[in-house]
């Protein structure tokens, strides 16, 4: 009975407690380490309904700079954070357009920052000499949400044109201990539809991956591991020490029942 009981716990543990190979991030096999170089994927992003751009207009004539930048006055208070751009910046509504002073609406949906940059300087040279004015579009931040076994799950933004994978995650904490990080979720917007699609961030691989940077309005699920399910540890001595109570009480509760049959 006594060598049930300890081949049983044995198992327990073995099975519930997380392996290193599952908590670590961008493995190599032993003939690529420190030897491979990988080619990030830039690709620049469209831009889709409810994004908000950052669409700076200069010129020499001061009056011409205010008509378009009214709403980012020097007495903006940058603490306001993603407020402020959602106050200030162009949203683009659901047709894909924008709708800026004189110009009107100008239609982005599918345009990258670039792209739409040439369109608002080629309607603005309709109204003033060419090279008059100068034009800077910039996304208001990579928006996005972490949900699942994050340490902080929610909502994020980072001020930068480009976010990866791991800088998203570190925002939200990183993956507790019980996440797979096999099997990173990302739920994207792509038109009119949502396509999901999967990292496994413990395979040094993810680095070539064209979905290695995230893109605004993407939803990050960290997936459970299957340890979570049992409730019973994280780590080996957890896993020992609740599967070691479990039994303890099983036998409490046999040797009582004996007892009481007798």
């Amino acid at each position: 009975m006594r060598k049930v009981l300890i081949l049983t716990l044995l198992a327990l543990v073995a099975v519930s407690c997380v392996s290193k190979k599952r908590l670590t991030y961008l493995q190599q096999s032993d003939e690529n380490a420190d030897s491979t170089v990988y080619q990030l994927q830039r690709n620049k992003y469209n831009v889709q309904p409810n994004d908000i751009l950052n669409i700076n207009v200069r010129s020499f004539d001061k009056e011409t700079s205010e008509l378009f930048n009214s709403s980012q006055t020097q007495s903006m208070n940058m603490n306001a954070g993603d407020l402020i751009f959602y106050l200030t910046g162009y949203t683009v509504d659901l047709n894909g357009d924008i709708d800026m002073p004189i110009l009107g609406k100008i239609n982005v949906a599918g345009s990258n920052t670039d792209e739409i940059k040439t369109l608002v300087e080629a309607e603005l040279n309709n109204y003033f000499r060419d090279n008059a004015v100068y034009v800077t579009v910039q996304l208001a931040g990579v928006r996005y949400s972490v949900i699942g076994d994050a340490a902080r799950p929610g909502k994020y933004v980072i001020y930068q044109n480009q976010v990866n994978i791991f800088e998203a995650l570190a925002m939200a904490g990183d993956i507790t201990m019980v996440g797979d990080r096999r099997e990173i979720e990302i739920v994207r917007q792509i038109g009119t539809g949502v396509e999901i699609l999967t990292l496994d961030l413990t395979n040094s691989e993810v680095l070539s991956n064209p979905d290695f940077f995230i893109q605004p309005n993407d939803i990050i699920n960290v997936k459970p591991l299957g340890v979570k399910s049992f409730g019973i540890g994280t780590t080996g001595f957890q896993s020992f020490a609740a599967v070691l109570g479990v039994l303890a009480s099983t036998a409490t509760l046999i040797f009582t029942l004996s007892q009481l049959s007798k």
